[in-house]
């Protein structure tokens, strides 16, 4: 038996960060297990993916497409489409975020015979175990398909431990792409990927869809295991750093402590990131987080969403403001890097409000200049509370999954933002502040540049913009843009 497993593009022009298509190599592993022949096909990595799909999928039995919401639902419509022309009689099955969590939706599409509802490593052996005769759909937990013009929703699925699951199939993708595509996008010296340690958040923010398609379950592999897998990667690939793409690396205490002081011990030393929550670096003692940073940790990547306490209560994100101050002051103290995540116009957020986290932004700054800050604006994704509460008040989501395929969060318009606010928010947010607290990063290249005054006189500029709240007549941010500084 032989599966091809498809990641579509996650946008039209390609140009965003890759990571190896991880969810597909971790339903890869079990089948591998099982004896079935399995096939990757990243659109993001490989020219002609359409025609590379068709030709696998000649002595295939089954399309796995793996789809996130949006431009990854058009591209993954278009090559099934292409699938069920040549090949009318095989099994095509979307799983990802978008699919669990509109099920109903995506089924409904002639395109897709079967939807995969949250972990897809079982079901991909119970879906070969069907195509061999040997078990009804309707007998298979987590899956939504069409029988009689109606569409049918089989029992859940529980969460299985990711432990029980093989280590992932690295081999049956090019690792040496995505390591230069990356290196290629960002102007990165250092070969690095992403890892992924845990599965889940027992977390309940109110933008994530993590908790509505998976629940609030969190899995994570054993110490031991990670340090040894972790490792053998970085050795196998010379790689210089390691990206723990999990949605909450540190929600065990005990693990983090286990994996630091492994990664310690061993020969090859590397530097790593990781997703880790305010509060959660609050906690750690210092001792701890020593031992963190010398275990090759020089950055946190973590959501702190808002400045205004009003707005974290609204989100659910439990935790604080001054939560973050402390976490930014811990990082500091111990030379890992801060880089938080700001959302501006949540449902109901006034632009005083957007305003006190612009203004947190560079209290941040002001205690650790390296501190990285990265403004998005709220998205509302299928199946989170904050959408729910946008539609009240009166944002219409997409009604087909046409519809979502041409969803795009970088152009969403919600009616309680304007475009003005929107623009004062990413002038301040990525222009001023940045050139008003440069880092380290930032510094050492005003260092080597040969308009190194140029360079100065804008921070002085920009910081006296910040500290005074006057960003009347941008003549910077104009200038900078038209000399290509930003």
């Amino acid at each position: 038996m032989k599966f091809v497993l498809f990641f579509p593009l996650t946008n039209k022009n390609n140009k965003h960060k890759v990571s190896p298509p991880l969810s597909l190599l971790a339903c890869a592993a079990p089948m591998l297990d099982r004896g079935i022949e399995v096939e990757v096909v990243d659109a993001r990595v490989e020219p002609g993916y359409k025609e590379a799909v068709l030709s696998k999928m000649a002595d295939a039995d089954m399309l796995g497409v793996s789809s996130m919401t949006g431009y990854q639902i058009a591209d993954g419509l278009a090559v099934s489409a292409a699938v069920r022309e040549r090949y009318p009689e095989k099994l095509i099955t979307w799983g990802g975020y978008h699919p669990s969590l509109l099920a109903d939706q995506t089924a409904t599409d002639d395109r897709i015979d079967v939807v995969v509802r949250g972990q897809g490593e079982l079901a991909c052996l119970d879906l070969a175990e069907h195509l061999g005769g040997g078990r009804d759909l309707a007998e298979i937990d987590g899956l939504s398909y069409r029988k009689d013009g109606a569409i049918v929703h089989t029992g859940e699925r529980r969460i299985a431990d990711v432990n029980d699951f093989p280590p992932m199939p690295y081999h049956l993708v090019d690792m040496e792409k995505y390591i230069e595509f990356n290196r290629r996008m960002h102007g990165d010296t250092r070969r690095a990927i992403s890892y992924v340690s845990s599965f889940g958040c027992p977390h309940a923010c109110g933008f994530c869809s993590n908790p509505e398609a998976y629940g609030r379950k969190w899995k994570g592999l054993k110490a031991e295991r990670v340090v040894a897998e972790v490792t053998e990667l970085v050795e196998r690939y010379d790689l210089e750093r390691v990206y723990f793409d999990d949605n909450n690396f540190f929600a065990s205490k005990r693990r983090v402590r286990e994996i630091c002081r492994g990664l310690r011990e061993s020969p090859r030393r590397f530097e790593w990131f990781a997703t880790i929550r305010p509060n959660q670096v609050i906690s750690f003692e210092d001792e701890d987080l020593e031992l963190i940073r010398e275990s090759g940790c020089t950055k946190f990547m973590m959501g702190a969403e808002s400045g205004d306490d009003s707005i974290l209560e609204l989100i659910n994100k439990g935790g604080e403001a001054r939560d973050v101050i402390e976490a930014t002051e811990s990082c500091r103290r111990h030379r890992i890097q801060p880089s938080y995540v700001f959302i501006f116009g949540f449902p109901s957020e006034t632009w005083e409000q957007m305003q006190t986290t612009l203004d947190f932004m560079r209290k941040l700054k002001e205690i650790y200049a390296d501190t990285r800050t990265t403004s998005l604006f709220f998205t509302p994704y299928p199946g989170t509370a904050l959408t729910r509460l946008g539609q009240e008040k009166g944002y219409r989501l997409p009604a087909s999954l046409e519809d979502w395929a041409v969803f795009d969060a970088r152009s969403v318009k919600t009616p309680w933002i304007t475009d003005d606010q929107k623009k004062k928010v990413k002038q301040i947010a990525d222009f001023y502040l940045p050139w008003a607290y440069p880092n380290q990063l930032a510094r050492e290249k005003v260092e080597r540049s040969r308009v190194k005054p140029v360079y100065r006189l804008f921070t002085l500029a920009c910081r006296t913009r910040v500290r005074t709240g006057f960003y009347s007549l941008p003549w910077e941010w104009h200038l900078a843009r038209k000399l290509r500084l930003t």
